[in-house]
């Protein structure tokens, strides 16, 4: 029998696989907690059926967080490519509802450069953002931490005209940055639940290794400074695929060609009263609202 429902509230956080977290190109990543919803779920429609699909999305339609089930809704393509993986046998963990369970252990592989270091939970690259924007960004993002998502799914709609809340649009440059920021919210703002006393424990016992090893500041710092020079040679290494290919390109008789169309200038153009173009820097600074103007 098909079962009746499906869990949106673990009480402990799920670490979907790496693999989650890089759909196609073209596809809108979703934010974490909706990543596990959508892999539970392609899980259970994989085992039950299209009309466990149509269940679901009658049953939860105003539940913001199943907003992918409908075509329409921009992570609707990020649960249809997570579906034909799971149906190809491609699935894991979570989406054949073993989250809880232990993981078997991985098959050796071949080592491919150090470890990758701890990675910063406060830290966000900042885009080129006003001042003004900012601190909309940050403000919304801390509500949406305190609210919850439905509260973000409010304002979307009631805001679909301003053009100051364009980053609620998950096709948007600034959504990504708004996104790390909830996340970044929602660790302080869970302090008092057990996740974040789990969190807690583990930043006392990393202070506890501190005070135990000296040195054990500095053995993070050579762990991250081999990572980056690794990333680096990896990144020289592309460059250099590329340079290799441009001068292949280079080879090419590019002035082989057939002229298809010729565009013609007249003295009405030269005499045309044109704004002066803007400069990058007045582009990058300006707000969203003074850019769809």
């Amino acid at each position: 029998m098909a079962p009746s429902a499906i869990n949106t509230d673990s009480p402990t956080p799920v670490n979907l696989p790496e693999e989650v977290s890089k759909p196609p190109a073209g596809v809108v990543l979703p934010p974490r907690d909706i990543r596990t919803i959508v892999e539970r779920t392609a899980g259970y429609v994989a085992r039950n059926g299209a009309v466990f699909e149509d269940r679901i999305r009658d049953r939860e339609k105003h539940n913001p967080k199943f907003s992918f089930l409908s075509p329409k809704d921009p992570y609707s393509p990020f649960y249809q490519w997570r579906l034909d993986e799971v149906r190809a046998g491609r699935g894991n963990a979570v989406s054949a509802g073993r989250a809880n369970e232990p993981a078997p252990p991985p098959e050796p592989e071949k080592p491919k450069g150090p470890a990758p270091p701890p990675e910063f939970h406060f830290s966000a690259r900042m885009p080129n953002i006003s001042a003004q924007d900012l601190d909309v960004v940050r403000l919304t993002a801390l509500f949406v931490a305190k609210n919850g998502r439905s509260f973000m799914t409010s304002l979307a709609q009631k805001e679909a005209r301003n053009y100051q809340f364009d980053f609620l649009r998950p096709q948007h440059s600034l959504h990504q940055f708004f996104s790390r920021l909830i996340d970044q919210y929602n660790i302080l703002l869970q302090a008092s639940s057990p996740a974040g006393e789990k969190a807690q424990r583990a930043r006392i016992q990393e202070l506890e290794a501190h005070v135990a090893d000296r040195f054990h500041v500095l053995g993070r710092a050579k762990q991250r400074a081999q990572w980056v020079k690794y990333q680096e040679e990896q990144k020289a290494k592309k460059e250099e695929a590329l340079e290799k290919e441009q001068l292949e390109y280079a080879q090419i008789d590019w002035h082989d060609f057939v002229v298809v169309e010729t565009v013609l200038f007249e003295e009405a153009d030269d005499q045309a009263d044109l704004p002066p173009p803007p400069s990058l820097n007045d582009l990058q600074s300006a707000s969203l609202e003074q850019k769809a103007a």
